[in-house]
């Protein structure tokens, strides 16, 4: 389950985010300013850490070829709306790599081009101007994206509904905790279509996990 990306995202954002507060850690979900590009998108891997200063693109270049396959490049843009660091050509070189998908705090383009890879972006703006070559920038290290920290191996949940961020040294308890309430969802669901009321359905859910 630890490493399995797929399972994660068949939990989704919201399940995990309720398993982080069970676990003591109500605030781990980016603020809602952070979205995908398309609502089918939706990715779970290991975070890359990548710090660009506005529209200095030059360190995320850099993450595409440092990173392993598997990961999710987590990016600091700082919010800035202005200038992109991430378009169709840079998504095409990330899909190409076996990244995960991209989570930016900041603007990114070509949109149509993105979506039809169908290669997961979440970002906080869109913007057609392009940004700069400056070598400025860092990754691997800890920085603030969706106003949450973000470490170097958290493990990232995002899909419709938002991100969630889970520390690395959570992983297995916030993965059991989640699991649970997946499945307790599920039955909770499955009794409403039947026309039990909200009350009854979430006793019923409850009852039937002991």
């Amino acid at each position: 389950m630890k490493n399995n990306g797929d399972l994660w995202c068949e939990l989704g954002s919201a399940n995990v985010s309720d398993a982080l507060r069970k676990c003591g850690k109500a605030f781990q979900a980016m603020d809602g300013g952070i979205r995908p590009l398309d609502r089918s998108m939706r990715l779970a891997g290991p975070a890359f850490t990548v710090r660009c200063y506005p529209g200095a693109t030059w360190a995320l270049e850099k993450s595409l070829e440092l990173a392993q396959p598997g990961d999710v490049l987590v990016v600091d843009g700082g919010g800035y709306p202005d200038s992109i660091l991430m378009g169709g050509l840079m998504s095409t070189r990330a899909q190409h790599r076996g990244l995960r998908g991209v989570i930016i705090d900041g603007a990114v383009r070509d949109v149509e081009d993105i979506i039809d890879l169908k290669f997961p972006v979440f970002s906080r703006h869109i913007c057609p101007r392009a940004g700069t070559f400056a070598e400025i920038g860092e990754w691997q290290t800890t920085i603030c994206c969706g106003r949450i920290p973000i470490h170097p191996g958290d493990w990232i949940v995002a899909d419709i509904s938002g991100v969630a961020v889970v520390p690395s040294d959570m992983i297995d308890q916030v993965a059991a905790e989640a699991t649970a309430i997946h499945e307790r969802e599920r039955k909770l669901a499955q009794y409403l279509h039947e026309g039990r009321t909200l009350s009854d359905s979430a006793a019923a859910a409850k009852a039937s996990a002991h």
